[in-house]
């Protein structure tokens, strides 16, 4: 190309690049409410100065992988024990998975996945002191909703801001057919009049008395005035001293006109007093959660109305991150809504794709690590691309140092995939990450929106790949992750037969074993994660870092590892 025509083409890109700048500014302007420019408190980059400091035992032996030109994953090292002053429970799991975020439960994410993370899952999870990252294969309306939902959820402190209530004059029989209709599993509702004011309650002990006719409800109610309710505004707090004190369940909150505002439910204010402190909450005391959103043009609309629901973390979700078009969105978002929220760019592999990243105009607030490694993934056996794991997250550290000790810049690291066991994720800190996504381990919970499906006698639930045939063939979402949608047609939910044809997934689904609930996992996850730091001696996750010892590990030590010798393991 001679000179001319080089200069020609710069021109052109600038001015391209200068009309976006325009647009963004123009049409996507911030919304007013929530907004992520506030004390959040420390820093990553004032705690982590200078970055992430590794072991020199782990930046040898990772480089003389790296200089032999070897990739390794979780199985193939192992980390040795040291003496501890440290018991387990005192081990301190704060994080760092973005540039303003931290979390108390070990920086673990859940990955944005339909079959994974929508609205009651990103909720347990925040709970526990992690995020969910609700996934884009939502309608935009769909996705902004549950991110309002679930960081409201709290409700000022533990409220349910819309209970259910019933009627004063509706048979006690159509009361039950609701109930069962909608799946209710609570007991206890608000009765109102033809004004919605509240006039009584029914609880259980109601109910069960009425089993053998049908009155109306409002002959079986407590009544108003034998119930105790309280003002609106009342707080989590002043709702758990009122119920102490008075030896109630259930408390209604009312306005001063009689309507029913809400109402505070003894079990979940005592859950919520007793386990508070761990939850993973923003400035105003919303529950956190993230959202998943892609690289056109056209995801600034869901940009848009994420940030009219608060939401303060966006994940740029494609396969291969280290694109234009994802250092392109970057920079629409940047522009046109400064600090709103933090931005995660993903998913890579290597040394010079973190580069590339970090040396856009705009800077992502984290990177996200992993081709390939996880379960449902085929991105490796389709596209012959991925590195293992944990040199993978290896080699984004390194990346990331060297970035930062020639402009002072520094981002989090999150390791997406691969990860099986709370050792792994002990391995991943090891190796320079700050946070970890995952996604088989929640899919199997209760509160995932997966199928349940009965086979062999035991329960399972449904999983599969953003990149699979049936997500891609039902969802664009998946399809713009994949970078597989048609630049001709443009944007279309569904595909015609031909078009399903031409599909190349990179993923598969299948069946996980149920689990149980979020809380189970996470509190065997963050146990073990415990239990990891301290035989290295360690009470938090940046020391332990400083001081791990990888060894690498023969077949023979792996399988020494497991449990072994056993016929009937349990």
């Amino acid at each position: 190309m001679s000179t001319a025509a080089a200069r020609k083409r710069k021109r052109e890109g600038d001015a391209k690049v200068s009309e976006m700048e325009k647009d963004a500014k123009k049409v996507f302007k911030a919304a007013p409410g929530d907004n992520l420019s506030f004390d959040l408190g420390e820093t990553f980059q004032g705690k982590f100065a200078e970055g992430i400091t590794l072991s020199e035992a782990t930046v040898t032996v990772m480089n003389r992988f790296a200089e032999e030109r070897k990739a390794v994953t979780f199985d193939e090292v192992t980390l040795e024990d040291k003496p501890s002053n440290y018991h387990p429970n005192d081990v301190k799991l704060e994080t760092f998975i973005s540039r303003r975020i931290s979390l108390k439960g070990a920086g673990i994410i859940s990955a944005a996945m339909d079959t994974v993370t929508e609205a009651e899952l990103a909720l347990a999870l925040a709970k526990m002191g992690g995020i969910g990252i609700l996934h884009r294969n939502l309608s935009v309306e769909e996705q902004s909703a549950m991110v309002n939902w679930v960081r409201r959820k709290i409700h000022f402190g533990g409220m349910i801001d819309k209970p259910i209530v019933f009627h004063e004059n509706m048979h006690f029989s159509d009361m039950q057919a609701t109930i069962a209709a909608h799946g209710y599993t609570f007991t206890s509702f608000p009765i109102v009049n033809d004004k919605d004011c509240l006039v009584g309650l029914v609880t259980r002990d109601e109910m069960e008395f009425a089993e053998h006719h049908n009155p109306i409800l409002k002959d079986i109610m407590k009544l108003r005035c034998s119930i105790v309710t309280a003002p609106e505004g009342t707080t989590r707090i002043d709702a758990y001293t009122i119920m102490k004190a008075k030896h109630v369940k259930k408390l209604p909150v009312v306005t001063t006109d009689g309507r029913v505002k809400g109402m505070y439910v003894w079990s979940d204010v005592r859950s919520d007093e007793q386990k508070r402190e761990n939850f993973s909450l923003d400035h105003k005391g919303n529950f956190l959660v993230g959202a998943a959103i892609g690289v056109g043009e056209d995801d600034m609309r869901r940009v848009k109305e994420l940030a009219s629901a608060g939401c303060p973390l966006l994940v740029i979700d494609s396969s291969h991150g280290a694109c234009k078009p994802a250092l392109d969105q970057v920079r629409r978002i940047k522009l046109a809504f400064q600090d709103q929220f933090d931005v995660v760019v993903g998913n890579i592999a290597s040394y010079e794709s973190a580069m590339y990243l970090l040396r856009g105009e705009y800077k992502p607030d984290a990177l996200k690590v992993g081709i390939g490694p996880g379960s449902i993934c085929t991105t490796r056996q389709v596209t012959g691309h991925g590195i293992p794991q944990l040199t993978a997250v290896y080699q984004v550290w390194r990346a990331v140092q060297d970035y930062g000790k020639e402009t002072g810049y520094y981002v989090p690291i999150i390791a997406d995939g691969g990860i099986r066991t709370s050792g792994d994720i002990v391995k991943c800190f090891a190796a320079g990450a700050s946070a970890v996504m995952m996604g088989g381990i929640f899919a199997g919970t209760k509160e995932s929106p997966g199928q349940v499906i009965q086979k062999g006698g035991k329960t399972f639930k449904t999983v599969r790949g953003m990149g699979s045939r049936s997500a891609m063939e039902e969802r664009s979402g998946s399809r713009h992750r994949y970078h597989r949608e048609s630049k001709k047609t443009g944007v279309t939910e569904t595909l015609t037969t031909h078009q399903k044809q031409k599909v190349v997934p990179e993923g598969v689904e299948g069946l996980v074993l149920l689990k149980g609930t979020v809380e189970s996992v996470m509190t065997e996850l963050l146990g073990g994660i415990q239990a990891g730091l301290s035989h290295t001696g360690c009470n938090n996750i940046k020391e332990f870092r400083n001081n791990a010892t990888f060894w690498v590990q023969s077949t023979a030590g792996v399988s020494e590892g497991r449990p072994h010798d056993l016929t009937d393991i349990r």
